[in-house]
């Protein structure tokens, strides 16, 4: 546990420290086509995902700790308006903390505090029901229903709401897992970046799936999920279940 903690702080500590894991700036002039494109590569690419084992925490005494990092997809925005110097790839780390509340429930939250390497800001909340596990094969599925608002400079803010369902196998000490849902979304762009030089307001949604795999050691667990909405992100989870 104590390990674990320690991982975590030196983890931010690193990306606190230096722009080594990219930067990321939006450029002036943004059409509304271009600012629906920055809801979906920014916005939406940044909700919650939970890179973790498919199965409930264990009731009430269920708590989890986790440490993923995350890949943001953002060449194509250097395009955008009136051009701007922009990373191919951004990564960033994201703290997640779950906690069963009851039964087969989990509540999560995570985040990601502003930092000046990334200049992202993001927060998420996650209630997962686990409302059918197999009894002869070690197959489970799940409902997730998230919430997440990602700030970058505060020149974009968005609120993203989604629902995912989640089937999973568990093979120990292997899991593996599946899903697709639907996310909505909305953002709102400040005047200096828009080309009405006016605060705009962009809606939209976007079809979701994920696939990935988890492997726990005793408490520790390593999760890799690649997630599809109108782009590909890849994440990396270390993590522990107490």
């Amino acid at each position: 546990m104590k390990r674990f903690i320690v991982v975590c702080l030196m983890g931010f500590s690193f990306f606190e420290a230096g722009p080594a894991q990219g930067s990321l700036s939006l450029p002036y002039n943004m059409t509304d086509g271009e600012q629906q494109l920055v809801l979906q590569l920014i916005g939406f690419t940044t909700s919650f995902r939970p890179v973790d084992n498919p199965y409930p925490l264990g009731g009430y005494s269920g708590l989890e700790l986790g440490l993923s990092m995350e890949s943001l997809s953002t060449e194509d925005i250097g395009y955008f308006g009136s051009g701007a110097s922009v990373d191919r790839n951004v990564v960033f780390p994201r703290l997640s903390i779950g906690k069963g509340i009851f039964d087969n429930v989990d509540i999560f939250f995570n985040f990601v505090p502003f930092n000046e390497g990334t200049a992202l800001g993001i927060y998420s909340g996650a209630l997962r029901w686990g409302f059918f596990q197999a009894t002869f094969v070690p197959a489970s599925f799940s409902l997730i229903i998230n919430g997440t608002n990602t700030n970058l400079e505060n020149v974009f803010i968005s609120q993203t709401v989604g629902v995912d369902l989640v089937s999973g196998v568990n093979v120990d000490p292997l899991s593996f897992y599946v899903g697709v849902g639907t996310l909505y979304g909305q953002g709102q762009f400040a005047p200096s970046i828009t080309l009405e030089n006016a605060a705009t307001n962009q809606v939209g949604r976007s079809f979701h799936t994920m696939i990935g795999i988890n492997m726990s050691l005793n408490e520790v667990f390593t999760a890799l999920e690649i997630d599809t909405y109108s782009t590909t992100t890849v994440s990396f989870k270390v993590g522990t279940r107490l």
